[in-house]
């Protein structure tokens, strides 16, 4: 942990003497791939992390939705009631004229 803060304030001194402040990553290993395609490695990553994620969370509601099945049994109750009250009695008139 010293030598990151050393490096850092080198970093530091030296950005103020020179009044240059982009970092010296010389030191640091190069990627092996090369860089296009390391980007592109990035960018499959992040997506494939997303995509992981999204899957988690579907997954999620969905055994939570399965755990109450109680819930899902008055939502369908309510539903059968509404759709009881949109489809209504057929008037006296409408059943004579059938």
């Amino acid at each position: 942990m010293e030598a990151i803060r050393q490096w850092f304030q080198d970093w530091s001194d030296a950005c103020e003497y020179a009044k240059e402040c982009a970092p010296d990553f010389a030191s640091f290993p190069r990627p092996v791939i090369g860089e296009p395609y390391t980007a592109l490695l990035a960018i499959a990553a992040g997506c494939f992390l997303v995509w992981a994620w999204n899957e988690r969370r579907i997954r999620g509601s969905r055994a939570s939705a399965t755990q109450s099945p109680a819930a899902a049994n008055v939502g369908a109750d309510k539903l059968n009631v509404v759709l009881g009250q949109m489809k209504g009695e057929p008037s006296p008139a409408k059943k004579l004229a059938a």
